[in-house]
């Protein structure tokens, strides 16, 4: 197996388990502002936690239309097999695509974790 289709498997691994485990969290996303919004008092700082809650769950949809759009279920490397035939250039560019993607979710995993942290802050 070549390195470059290997290091391509090994970055959509790393992608999809992200984008798994953010999914875990949007539900989470949810009900921090759900319970900020409920909350009685209103100040700057809970509608900037709010909005921040908005911009991690934007980002997540942002990154799965991307990601989907730039890689459909029917095509490598979503299918592995589809390799066959693919030159060694288009798999450096898919590559350089996956990084790309890579650095997406990680920034996304980002807004989640700091969103996440500021609404428990105003909750506690």
């Amino acid at each position: 197996m070549n390195k470059i289709h290997e290091s391509n498997l090994l970055l959509l691994d790393q992608v999809i388990f992200e984008h798994d485990e953010l999914m875990k969290d949007m539900k989470e996303l949810k009900d921090l502002k759900t319970k900020l919004e409920s909350l009685e008092e209103s100040d700057g700082n809970i509608d900037i936690a709010i909005n921040n809650l908005d911009e991690a769950r934007k980002g997540m949809m942002s990154f799965m239309k991307d990601f989907s759009e730039e890689f459909p279920f029917d095509s490598y490397p979503m299918q592995k097999d589809a390799r066959e035939g693919l030159e060694s250039k288009t798999l450096k560019e898919i590559n350089g695509k996956l990084q790309r993607q890579k650095e997406v979710v990680m920034e996304v995993s980002s807004k989640f974790s700091t969103s996440i942290d500021q609404a428990e802050k105003l909750l506690d």
